[in-house]
């Protein structure tokens, strides 16, 4: 499916329910430490409400698992032709996938009922994905701006700067932070916090393509929105609030756990995204809004 986001304000939908979840997993299925029923209960006793499971290529289909844990179809596609790419959806006859499959194509295949996501551009000694790949590729739904593992390999587990000049150049994608978990120790609290109305892996789903969710790293929102020409966020525990414009500019600044920023005080930036910033490494990032639809 196409993501139906609002780019104007992605959170306009509401919800009651903020629900964690992580959209990178590995298990024994490939190249992971723990079976999925371990995955699964790892993640369970970490308070997590919706788990994908994208094993390297081989797709998990959530029929063949029973959890209380809300389980999206997924599969990691890594071809020689291709780089490391996300296919998520909440069946898995859903997703079209083949190991002899070129990238865009793959994309292409996918962009009506899955979602796709490029994984780590900055992981390894040399960029996974550089900024003129990014722009080359097409109808993609989002890239991973934080990917925790990378912590321990090579390059950066941070990609803002490489969405910055995505969103600075109209290419408007989601952004997302996973975990891409193998082992137990790769558990690190990075996640997506969907906002639904119902406990369904449907709504989840739905969360997800539409925009209406914010990559957690410590930092809770508990608001973000819109309301005319003024972007807002409200915090449980963030100490420093940044508004991002144009190509990653520091639009404002604010201490405290709450803030706001009217596009009426800049005719120059197209988006505002926002960072959350608490103690020590935490920090939360919202989805762009759009200045114009």
């Amino acid at each position: 499916m196409k993501t139906r986001v609002s780019w104007t304000n992605p959170y306009k939908a509401g919800g009651k329910y903020w629900l964690k979840g992580n959209l990178h997993t590995h298990t024994t299925n490939s190249d992971g430490k723990l079976t999925p029923e371990e995955a699964v209960s790892h993640y369970l006793s970490k308070g997590y409400s919706f788990l994908a499971v994208t094993d390297h290529g081989k797709l998990f289909d959530p029929k063949t698992l029973r959890s209380k844990m809300l389980l999206i179809a997924g599969v990691e596609a890594d071809f020689d032709h291709g780089k490391h790419t996300c296919v998520t959806a909440v069946k898995s006859e859903d997703i079209k996938f083949s190991r002899e499959t070129p990238q865009q194509e793959l994309i292409d295949q996918n962009t009506d009922k899955a979602l796709v996501v490029l994984n780590h551009p900055d992981w390894g000694s040399e960029e996974h994905f550089t900024i003129d790949s990014l722009k080359t590729f097409k109808n993609y739904h989002g890239i991973e701006i934080y990917n925790s593992v990378i912590e321990r390999l090579e390059g950066s587990p941070l990609s803002t700067a490489k969405w910055d000049r995505l969103l600075g150049s109209e290419i408007r994608v989601l952004g997302f932070a996973n975990q891409d978990f193998h082992r137990a120790d790769d558990f690190r609290d990075a996640c997506n916090v969907v906002n639904v109305k119902k406990k369904t892996a449907a709504e989840v789903f739905n969360a997800v393509t539409s925009g209406n969710f914010y990559c957690y790293f410590g930092v809770k929102i508990s608001s973000v929105g819109r309301k005319k020409n003024t972007v807002y966020v409200k915090t449980a525990n963030a100490e420093t609030i940044r508004f991002i414009g144009n190509y990653g500019v520091l639009l404002s600044k604010t201490n405290g756990k709450a803030a706001s920023f009217d596009f009426d005080k800049t005719d120059a930036t197209k988006y505002i995204r926002i960072e959350c910033l608490g103690k020590g490494e935490e920090i939360s990032w919202t989805q762009p809004f759009f200045r114009e639809a």
